[in-house]
């Protein structure tokens, strides 16, 4: 079977930017604010598939779970050390928010502060780099294409057990919902806390391991990507996991499919206005149905075709 090679980036890409766009959106569903820094976090990721591939000279999918470890390590002391300290000063929505446009600075400065250690420790250029030669082939595709869509998959899978048949799963839902009320019924939600930015830190830096494999990279790169994450999360719902699934999938198909199809029809020089793609969905999505995917999903039962389809698939219209 032949793929396309554009439909194979465009497929590597929606499932990166999947996996972070349900991460944003469990943090938020948690911490009830958008973590800014989510980006970033892959781009910790991104540092660690470039230290195991031209570094220490093994094959960078030896970063993936250590990524994954140090992303969760990392967000859990960025709560601990900032969100939770803010938190108990009395810091509202605005301050925890702006805090975390802080975090993104300063760990992109830190990323380039690596990149140059890099360049001047083991004279490694690492300011923009590409990962793929290191990649191996499988069926004749890039060893990225099916690992991307097959953790994407996993990450899927795995989180609906988690939040469907397990009790930390069933204690997150309930933290999401309404905070004081699970803490009454005697769920840690400091634990909770813990645990959700930890898993979200690791699935940021996760996604991140990966981008190298197929896309230039710079220090900047997983900051640059926050507007498809958050294009992800708003279009699927921020209260809705599942929706990010979708959201992201479909922000991240089109931002690479919709900028080849402009390229051919208009030129060559539209795929400077790439990042504009996400910005577009975060805009119609704004104005039209500010709930997303969710919100459509929520009008379309309340309509008489609505409950007529769901009549007949046997299902209860709540």
């Amino acid at each position: 079977m032949i793929i396309p090679a554009i439909w194979m980036a465009a497929i590597v890409y929606a499932s990166e930017i999947t996996i972070l766009s349900i991460g944003f959106t469990l943090t938020y569903l948690t911490a009830k604010i958008p973590n800014f820094a989510h980006g970033t976090y892959a781009g910790v990721g991104i540092y660690m598939s470039y230290t195991m591939s031209k570094i220490l000279g093994i094959t960078p999918y030896v970063a993936f779970p250590i990524s994954f470890i140090l992303g969760g390590i990392m967000s859990v002391i960025i709560y601990y050390l900032v969100i939770g300290v803010l938190t108990r000063m009395g810091g509202g929505a605005i301050v925890l928010t702006i805090s975390t446009l802080a975090i993104q600075i300063f760990l992109t400065a830190l990323l380039n502060i690596y990149a140059y250690y890099l360049r001047a420790r083991f004279k490694t250029y690492a300011m923009s780099f590409l990962l793929k030669q290191a990649d191996f082939k499988i069926a004749g595709f890039q060893g990225i294409f099916p690992v991307a869509l097959s953790i994407c998959i996993a990450t899927v899978i795995i989180l609906h057990y988690l939040l469907t048949k397990t009790k930390t799963g069933i204690a997150m839902r309930a933290t999401a919902e309404d905070p004081e009320l699970a803490s009454v019924l005697g769920i840690n939600i400091h634990r909770i806390q813990l645990f959700s930015w930890f898993l979200t830190g690791g699935l940021a830096c996760l996604a991140g391991a990966m981008i190298p494999l197929w896309f230039m990279s710079t220090p900047q790169s997983g900051a640059a990507i926050i507007t498809s994450i958050m294009a992800g999360s708003l279009l699927g719902g921020f209260t809705n996991v599942y929706g990010a699934i979708v959201g992201g999938f479909g922000v991240g198909l089109s931002e690479i499919l919709l900028t080849t199809w402009l390229q051919r029809v208009v030129g060559v020089w539209v795929g400077e206005y790439r990042p504009l793609i996400p910005m577009f969905f975060l805009v119609a999505v704004l104005l039209l149905e500010p709930r997303g995917l969710e919100g459509v999903y929520i009008r379309f039962k309340a309509t008489k075709t609505g409950e007529k389809l769901f009549a007949i698939l046997g299902r209860e219209v709540v």
